[in-house]
C-alpha cells in the first residue's frame, strides 16, 4: 500500500509538473514583474490566488511586498506570511496585485499608499482584488475608471469614489492599465485575465487547467472597451450594473454616538459612510453593509474580543 501511494504521489508530481512546463513552453521574452502587495489583515484567497496563476505565467518574476519586513498576520488569524520584500527593496513592478482584507491599518499606511501612487507611471498594469480596490482609490488612482469590488462593499466604494463607475456583481472589470476584481475567489478570474491579455488565451487556459479552475469563464466579466459591443448583442448575464448609491446613516444631534468609526466586522471605516447600526449592551456600532450587520447580530462577541 505505501509503495502504490508513493507511485501516485509520484505520478501526480510527474504529471503537475510536466503540465505547469508546458504552460510556460513559449520562447522567453523579457521577464514580468509581478508584485503581490501583504499587510497585516490581508484576506489569504485574495493574494494567494493570483500568486499561484502568476507562478504558472512564462517569464514571470513573481514576489511579495510589504511595508516592513518580518511576520504578519492574516485575515483568518491562524496564518503568517513573510513578505520577500520591503517597499524600498522591492524590484520595480511590470504588474502590481492589491489584494483585500482587514483595510483600515493599510489605507491610513502613507508609505503604502505613496508607493502605490509613486510607481503607477511605471507599471504595466495594476490589479486589485476585493476590497483591495478602496486602496486604490485612497491613492487617487480611480476617477473616472469602471470598476468592481465584493458584492457587499460595491454601494460603500461608489460612496468613497463618486467620479469611479463602481459594477456590481461582476467577476471582473479590464480598463486598460487596471483590472479590478470581485471577492476573494474573483482574483483567480481577475489574474487569469491578465495572463490572456499578456501572453495569449491559450496560456491562460492551460493555467487554468494546471489548476482545475473549472470556474473560471473568459467572457464573465466586463472589458471596458467592448461595452457598446455587448449592448448590440445580446447581453451578458455575468455582468451586473452600476451600484446604486444608498442614503448613509446620519445620526443626528440627541441620536446614539457611534462607539467606534471602525466597522467591527471587516474593520473598515465607517466614518461619515454608515451603512446601517446596531446596539449591542448599552453601545452602538456602525456598519458598511448590511451584510456585515448581520454578522455581527449573529456572533457580535466574535467581533468585539478583536
Amino acid at each position: 500500500m505505501k509503495k502504490r501511494n508513493q507511485l501516485i504521489l509520484g505520478l501526480f508530481l510527474f504529471v503537475y509538473t510536466s503540465l505547469s512546463a508546458q504552460a510556460q513552453s513559449a520562447p522567453v521574452g523579457d521577464t514580468t514583474r509581478v508584485a503581490i502587495l501583504l499587510f497585516p489583515g490581508v484576506e489569504l484567497l485574495d493574494f494567494a490566488g493570483p500568486l499561484e496563476v502568476f507562478n504558472h505565467m512564462e517569464s514571470a518574476k513573481v514576489y511579495t511586498v510589504a511595508a516592513q519586513s518580518g511576520p504578519m498576520t492574516i485575515m483568518q488569524r491562524m496564518l503568517t506570511v513573510v513578505p520577500e520584500y520591503t517597499l524600498s527593496t522591492a524590484p520595480l513592478p511590470d504588474v502590481l496585485v492589491v489584494p483585500g482584507g482587514r483595510m483600515e491599518e493599510v489605507m491610513q499606511d502613507s508609505s503604502v499608499v505613496s508607493w502605490i501612487r509613486r510607481t503607477t507611471s511605471h507599471r504595466q498594469l495594476t490589479m486589485s482584488v476585493c476590497t483591495g480596490t478602496f486602496l486604490l482609490g485612497k491613492a487617487g488612482l480611480l476617477d473616472g475608471k469602471t470598476i468592481t469590488t465584493h458584492w457587499a462593499a460595491t454601494q460603500m466604494l461608489q460612496q468613497m469614489t463618486p467620479k469611479a463607475t463602481v459594477m456590481e456583481h461582476t467577476r471582473f472589470v479590464d480598463q486598460g492599465n487596471l483590472v479590478t476584481t470581485a471577492g476573494v475567489s474573483a482574483g483567480i478570474d481577475g489574474a487569469l485575465r491578465v495572463v490572456a491579455r499578456l501572453k495569449g488565451m491559450e496560456a491562460a487556459k492551460q493555467i487554468a487547467r494546471i489548476m482545475e479552475y473549472d470556474k473560471w469563464d473568459p467572457k464573465a466579466g466586463l472589458v471596458v472597451g467592448q461595452i457598446r459591443t455587448q449592448a448590440k448583442g445580446k447581453a451578458n448575464p455575468t455582468v451586473g450594473k452600476p451600484a446604486a448609491v444608498k442614503k448613509t446613516v446620519v445620526m443626528k444631534p440627541g441620536q446614539w454616538k457611534l462607539t467606534s468609526s471602525i466597522d467591527p466586522v471587516c474593520q473598515m471605516s465607517v466614518d461619515g459612510l454608515v451603512a446601517d447600526t446596531a446596539r449591542y449592551m448599552g453601545k452602538t456600532y456602525g456598519f458598511c453593509s448590511k451584510m456585515c450587520k448581520e454578522r455581527f447580530r449573529k456572533e457580535p462577541m466574535t467581533y468585539l474580543k478583536h
